[in-house]
């Protein structure tokens, strides 16, 4: 009979538990007489093993293992235990597997002599704050019956299985970084190939969005720890990963803004908006640009309204008229002042579109200003290459 697979959790806490057991990629005994060079080396090899064979859910144990060992209350290891998952990130599982396998918090020529446990403690005091509200004070304090899952563990589930392709892409990261192509997936495109909606979209977002602000402090530079447990890949190879955890969590925004457009809106017996733009007609989301219109119902009563037009690459500010309201009119936009409302050529959309939206009230005022060309009027006119961009 074929002796079952052990589990890599399973694996790890053996290896943990039990020193003679663990693999020789692990071990850290005498690391205090090891040369500069060999230590970083040994650190670079470790970290590498763990990311390639161990996801932070699997190395959750570790963690809690080495919490156990250095003063934590059992109120903080049970928060900690009965805390989402998600919110243990690999490199904290991986520094606590190598504390606790004999690795030592500082060393002069290791991290700028800066403390390993200071960081790691820091790290799970992070995670114990957010762990809070996971799981109320009674399941903290003792263990109850199983419950039934509820709608929000059902939502998490299902979520999760329509990540079996971006976690293969990631996995194929893992075993040939330089091969990686992050835009060979295109992850809104898979998403709502497997009908996810905004609540799923929700879920994958904060799933991946911890690996996407790693990178960003990885990026950085300010993280010490980060520098070496990345330091196996080159420059090129974190940008690549860089760029697709930002594909995915991007993705996951314009599924969650394109489901708050096509929510219907509050019907208003006095007045019915959806009537009144029911004739315009405009382009709701630009995946190159990743741009998702406004509900178009929010143009009637503003005063101003953005639109870029992604044929002629024209934005532009429509200006509502003295003592008036912005509103539509079969496929136009009526009331406005057509000596102010105006519209710009843009020489680099990408860029400017971006600044757009990074942009508040005070900075929009000067953006058409700021842009080097001539002012053409708009004429009311919306078609289906116009994106609504914003009202005010």
């Amino acid at each position: 009979m074929a002796t079952k697979k052990k589990s890599k959790v399973k694996e790890l806490a053996d290896s943990i538990q039990n020193p003679k057991r663990s693999l020789s990629q692990l071990k850290w005994e005498h690391c205090d007489g090891w040369t500069t060079d060999h230590y970083l080396a040994h650190f670079r090899d470790v970290m590498y093993y763990y990311r390639t064979n161990y996801s932070g859910k699997d190395l959750k144990p570790a963690i809690l293992m080495w919490m156990a060992a250095n003063g934590y209350s059992k109120q903080d290891i049970a928060i900690y235990k009965n805390g989402r998952d998600w919110r243990t990130n690999l490199t904290m599982g991986a520094i606590a597997s190598c504390l606790n396998n004999g690795m030592l918090d500082e060393r002069e020529d290791f991290n700028n002599g800066k403390s390993t446990v200071a960081w790691l403690k820091g790290a799970i005091a992070r995670v114990l704050e957010e762990s809070v509200d996971d799981h109320d004070e009674e399941a903290v304090q003792e263990k109850a019956a199983t419950p039934q899952p509820t709608i929000q563990d059902r939502i998490r589930e299902s979520s999760l299985k329509m990540t079996d392709d971006i976690e293969d892409a990631l996995d194929n990261f893992s075993r040939d970084p330089e091969a990686f192509d992050p835009k060979a997936i295109k992850v809104i495109n898979l998403l709502k190939a497997k009908e996810a909606k905004a609540a799923h979209a929700r879920v994958i977002r904060d799933f991946y969005v911890h690996g996407l602000n790693e990178l960003d402090d990885l990026e950085q530079g300010q993280d010490e720890q980060l520098k070496e447990g990345y330091s196996h890949l080159s420059k090129s190879q974190i940008k690549k990963l860089h760029t697709f955890y930002k594909e995915i969590v991007d993705a996951c925004g314009m599924l969650m803004q394109e489901s708050k457009v096509n929510r219907a809106p509050r019907a208003k017996k006095a007045q019915p908006k959806e009537k009144i733009v029911a004739k315009l007609k405009y382009l709701k989301t630009h995946e190159q640009l990743k741009l998702v219109s406004i509900n178009p119902t929010d143009i009637i009563g503003s005063q101003e309204l953005w639109v870029f037009n992604t044929k002629t690459r024209k934005v532009g500010k429509y200006v509502a008229a003295e003592f008036s309201e912005l509103s539509v009119k079969g496929t136009g936009i009526i009331n406005f002042d057509e000596s102010n409302s105006v519209q710009k050529t843009l020489r680099k959309p990408e860029e400017q579109l971006k600044e757009f939206k990074d942009s508040g009230k005070v900075q929009l005022r000067k953006f058409l200003e700021d842009i080097k060309a001539v002012d053409i009027k708009l004429n009311g006119r919306i078609n289906e290459d116009t994106i609504l961009l914003k009202v005010q």
